[in-house]
């Protein structure tokens, strides 16, 4: 009886009940109530992973409120973010998402460091038998001193193809300064190159 007295609540269950409590606020995204909703949600996110972010943005789809849990891009964070989202309750008002989702943008923004879809081309070795996709990028004034290149990179990247086939199809990424662009691939093409392989390996 005692043991069941001091159980300490599932941070999963606490994180969408302060969600629930909030929702009408959380919806409507006044500038006087997000700042501490928001700081609240960061500190209850951390105790299921303190490596969980979540993001929404001010515009409304389709009269719904999408909120995105993601893994920071950190593979080990996968499964938190699923638990997480599969736990949410339903809400009328909010589309709550996996992982950053692939989009349309055409770049990104690191510091100084931008990088557009026209600069980074891409190859590829795939490695049927042991499922080994290995991603050879090529970008343009790539400087590998530069942290601020590789996290852009992967940003971009996040943008292409999303980032949970980023974390779960892509085995490794090696990062190479553009120098000509005729035998490679517009990493547009990635996402489709990359559903071909599944349907030709399922």
């Amino acid at each position: 009886m005692f043991g069941n007295l001091f159980k300490k609540k599932d941070p999963i269950e606490v994180f969408w009940q302060y969600f629930i409590d909030h929702e009408k606020k959380l919806y409507n995204l006044k500038d006087k109530d997000i700042e501490k909703m928001f700081r609240d949600l960061y500190i209850l996110i951390n105790k299921v992973n303190n490596q969980l972010i979540f993001s929404t943005p001010v515009a409304l789809i389709e009269g719904k409120r999408e909120f995105t849990i993601s893994a920071s891009s950190i593979g080990k964070n996968f499964p938190d973010v699923i638990r997480l989202v599969e736990a949410a309750p339903k809400m009328e008002n909010f589309k709550i998402i996996a992982f950053e989702q692939r989009n349309d943008d055409q770049g990104t923004t690191v510091n100084d460091i931008e990088l557009t879809r026209d600069q980074v081309f891409f190859d590829y070795t795939y490695d049927q038998e042991h499922t080994v996709f290995c991603l050879m990028l090529y970008i343009k004034e790539f400087n590998e001193d530069n942290d601020d290149y590789f996290r852009v990179a992967f940003d971009l990247l996040e943008i292409v193809i999303g980032e949970y086939v980023l974390g779960t199809e892509i085995t490794e990424i090696q990062f190479n300064k553009l120098l000509a662009n005729d035998e490679l691939i517009p990493i547009n093409d990635l996402p489709k190159i990359l559903e071909d392989i599944k349907n030709c390996t399922n």
